[in-house]
């Protein structure tokens, strides 16, 4: 393994002293390579259907026009309050 720059890591002493002594570990790096093989992002959860039946999660960002398209449109003869009312109604 390839040695990189040191940096400073800070450790509670109790949880570095208790972790050294359940793995039986000797050093800090030893406990940091222990933690990160256990609980670091190299598992990463893949986003999919929580359920067997439902479709995949779909990431893709929604197109504009769409979601103009989807929203109603109110009738051109309201105008001002009337207008606000239909559009409090309608675009919930």
């Amino acid at each position: 393994m390839a040695k990189s720059k040191p940096i400073g890591v800070r450790f509670d002493l109790y949880k570095l002293d208790m972790i050294q002594k359940e793995q039986n570990l000797t050093s800090a790096q030893s406990v940091l390579n222990y933690l990160m093989d256990n609980y670091g992002l190299s598992n990463q959860v893949k986003r999919g259907a929580p359920f067997k039946n439902m479709p995949p999660y779909d990431t893709g960002t929604p197109n504009l026009e769409e979601i103009a398209n989807y929203l109603p449109t109110p009738p051109e003869k309201l105008k001002g309050l009337d207008l606000a009312i239909w559009k409090s109604e309608n675009w919930k």
